[in-house]
């Protein structure tokens, strides 16, 4: 027989009910908001092609297990900037595109920056501003990226090109887009890494008033046996960037080799311990890409994508699903133009990112004249036990065999 409950039993019972369905309304409303509530910075990425083929990018999503809500492309001056099919294929995933726009073309065309500061190519700059315009949602413009190194004809030192002249040219730009009312355009000033403090870029910065966005581009190349962390990639930079702007701050590429150390060990502790106490870092973009070409400093190119093995797909796919980078678009393009968070960078870690063994790192800083040297001492130690062990001999043999052993 079934017991009938007390009435203040059924109180009890409707109460928990109530309290239940109340944590549930709130967690749904949290939902609605957003799972990207606690997210601090915006996953992005560079997938080749994406833009003209959307499904790669689909396909880059499922594989990363999440949606990048910057999506980096490249265009040169001999082409469109802003195309509305594709602009339009990554604002419907919920992604805001950022092109980096490269006064250049692969076809031989030339577009020194000292005839874009005299004007010689104001048409097309416009033309390109009044399609932004029409446009009319937000674009991140990355222009003539990494203009701190000698590697793109934009570059500092190449062609006479100085610091008035990097300036003078970005305020000329910017100033056409404005006055064509792209305002919609967001602009992101970012120089290589200082590395070593070869690439300083304090004197190239615009300023405050002509840019939206700071930052910079660096990778783990694991060149002869380096096998950089990243913040000993950037911390120098970061500090510097700081200093030079009240900007957020965006890395706009990154990644790592996938020889020459741990990987996966690399990406869990630049995404899980290391991005997260640069606290001015807003958005960080992947650049998904296998290259083989020279890179800033001579480098002969690495496999920075997320699946380069199965091991750094999974370390990558666990770190990126942290809602440290759970940050929306909308939540991205409502960041404060003023950075606030410590301008310093933390302290390298001491290991954890995958570092070869000291061995290795040793053998492989050998190159060039230096591998010539190597062998040079090797051979002179040979020599010199060699020496010391017949010196030895003839000096046992002198002496003889000792009294009474013969007895």
């Amino acid at each position: 027989m079934r017991r009938t409950p007390s009435i203040g039993a059924s109180a009890v019972a409707g109460l928990a009910v109530l309290v239940a369905l109340l944590a549930f309304g709130r967690c749904a409303a949290d939902a609605a908001t957003g799972e990207a509530g606690e997210g601090k910075v915006a996953f992005g990425a560079y997938v080749p092609e994406a833009v003209e083929h959307p499904q790669r990018l689909d396909a880059f999503a499922r594989l990363a297990g999440r949606m990048p809500v910057i999506v980096s492309y490249y265009k040169q001056w001999d082409s469109a900037p802003f195309v509305p099919a594709e602009l339009d294929a990554v604002w419907r995933r919920g992604a805001v595109p950022m092109v980096t726009w490269e006064p250049l073309s692969y076809s031989g065309k030339r577009y020194p920056l000292r005839q874009i500061q005299r004007g010689r190519f104001d048409r097309y700059i416009r033309k390109s501003a009044r399609a932004a315009a029409r446009w009319g949602r937000p674009i991140l413009v990355r222009f003539a990226h990494e203009m701190n190194g000698s590697w793109y004809p934009w570059g500092r030192g190449v062609e006479g090109n100085n610091s008035f002249r990097e300036k003078a040219v970005w305020r000329r730009v910017v100033r056409i887009f404005r006055e064509q009312g792209a305002g919609n355009v967001e602009w992101v000033w970012t120089p290589s890494v200082n590395t070593g403090g070869k690439y300083p870029f304090r004197d190239l910065y615009p300023g405050d008033a002509w840019v939206d966005w700071v930052g910079f581009d660096g990778f783990n190349w694991a060149l002869r046996g380096a096998w950089n962390s990243f913040t000993e990639i950037v911390d120098n930079s970061y500090e510097e960037m700081a200093q030079v702007s009240d900007r957020p701050m965006i890395v706009a590429e990154t990644g790592s080799s996938e020889t020459g150390g741990d990987k996966a060990a690399w990406v869990r502790s630049a995404l899980r311990r290391e991005i997260p106490k640069l606290e001015r870092i807003r958005a960080v973009v992947w650049f998904d890409e296998h290259f083989s070409e020279e890179g800033g400093e001579g480098e002969s190119g690495l496999d920075a994508r997320v699946n380069s093995s199965a091991s750094s797909l999974h370390a990558f796919r666990a770190a990126i699903s942290s809602p440290e980078y759970g940050l929306t678009r909308a939540q991205f393009l409502a960041t404060p133009s003023d950075a606030d968070g410590s301008a310093t960078a933390p302290d390298v870690p001491s290991g954890g990112f995958g570092q070869p063994s000291l061995f290795y790192r040793l053998t492989h800083k050998l190159h060039g004249r230096y591998t010539w040297y190597a062998v040079g001492i090797g051979l002179a130690a040979l020599a010199a036990l060699a020496i010391a062990f017949l010196l030895a001999r003839r000096y046992l043999k002198r002496r003889g065999p000792r009294r009474g052993a013969a007895a």
